[in-house]
């Protein structure tokens, strides 16, 4: 049974009324026809899963409720993040790196209050022979007692009377919010929940929450420097090289894991190694009318720079209209229906991790 037939439609739930359906592939919940779908397909994933883990499933296909509606499925997001260490590397020192992160403790903090932390490390011995190292972000709100207070019944910023009773312990932060990720390390991939209702991170903060972190990882333990890159969308180069006159054109390549190297990543690498330099900036202009025609050999570069930096186009549209294009701007986004009556999200971030293919390495010709 495959695990999805269409983007948020389950296998086994048809509609009897399309006008009855949303643009997310569910039923309204005001609908007494999605009711009874909901209902029957619950029932039917139950028994599916206990086919597969007959112990646990077949007992929560009989505590399933017989009338009314089961919880209500809702839609998370998934990103994913290249971690490429310098070598010397291997599959356990990928694993040691995020233990020696997780050891620090440290807190990285963002704007004024918000407050990150490597929180949780799950059976990290197996993590190699499992390709799969569980783990959760902490987010949390950093409150600086020094800092002025308001008093919202004077409608006035409080005074020294008003915060002398106010004692708050050091190691105590609120507002915790718990990011679920599982990094694969053979693939160096790093995957995690970016949204799932009210808590989310976006992916530029999660780049650099690991990059400040690994950094000083790297400085503590003399272990190799550490990139760290957002994976982009897979039309994100086409679209950043389809600008109609590009006058400028920006690949910022980190130095690319050798287990990655096809032929250009190879060159690329060997070049940088050569050299110590652990990450290159090209950046090209052009005056001609036409602008910047990229052969196939600069879009296997763009490729790379994608995968291992950032790739930017600027120029003009069709119209003679300034533009600019990111790949920084387009990262990739996996939307995920959740059910967790019959599916936990580790189990989704387990699957879509393990489904989803790292794209193939960059060949010359």
């Amino acid at each position: 049974v495959s695990q999805t037939s269409r983007r948020g439609q389950r296998p086994g739930w048809r509609p009897m009324r399309k006008s009855c359906w949303t643009t997310t592939g569910t039923p309204p919940l005001g609908c007494a026809q999605g009711s009874r779908q909901r209902l029957r397909h619950s029932r039917l994933a139950l028994v599916v899963a206990s086919a597969e883990r007959p112990r646990e499933a077949a007992n929560d296909v009989f505590k399933l409720p017989m009338g009314g509606c089961v919880a209500k499925p809702r839609t998370i997001e998934i990103r994913q993040i290249n971690i490429s260490m310098h070598a010397p590397h291997s599959p356990q020192g990928y694993v040691d790196l995020f233990q020696k992160a997780y050891r620090l403790k440290r807190i990285a903090t963002r704007g004024k209050s918000d407050g990150y932390l490597l929180g949780a490390l799950y059976d990290a011995k197996n993590a190699v022979e499992k390709n799969e190292l569980q783990g959760e972000i902490y987010r949390f709100t950093n409150i600086d007692p020094n800092a002025p207070w308001f008093n919202t019944q004077t409608g006035k910023p409080a005074d020294d009377a008003d915060t002398e009773q106010i004692s708050i312990p050091g190691n105590l932060h609120p507002n915790l919010e718990r990011i679920l990720f599982i990094f694969r390390p053979k693939e160096h991939r790093f995957w995690y929940v970016s949204k799932d209702r009210k808590v989310t991170m976006g992916p530029s903060i999660a780049e650099g929450f690991l990059q400040q972190l690994f950094d000083e990882v790297s400085r503590k333990h003399d272990m190799p420097p550490v990139e760290v890159t957002v994976k982009p969308d897979e039309a994100a180069v086409d679209e950043v090289l389809s600008i109609h006159r590009i006058t400028k054109l920006i690949f910022e390549f980190k130095r690319p894991n050798a287990d990655d190297a096809g032929d250009v990543e190879q060159r690329i690498m060997q070049r940088m190694e050569q050299r110590n330099i652990n990450r290159i900036r090209e950046e090209m202009t052009s005056n001609d009318p036409d602008g910047i025609e990229p052969d196939d050999e600069m879009k296997l570069e763009a490729q790379v720079a994608a995968s291992n930096g950032h790739v930017e186009a600027k120029g003009y549209d069709a119209v003679g209209i300034s533009a600019t294009e990111s790949t920084r701007a387009k990262p990739a986004v996996y939307p995920e229906l959740v059910n967790e009556a019959v599916e936990s999200i580790w189990n989704v971030l387990g699957r879509i991790s393990s489904k989803v293919k790292v794209k193939a390495k960059a060949h010359k010709g």
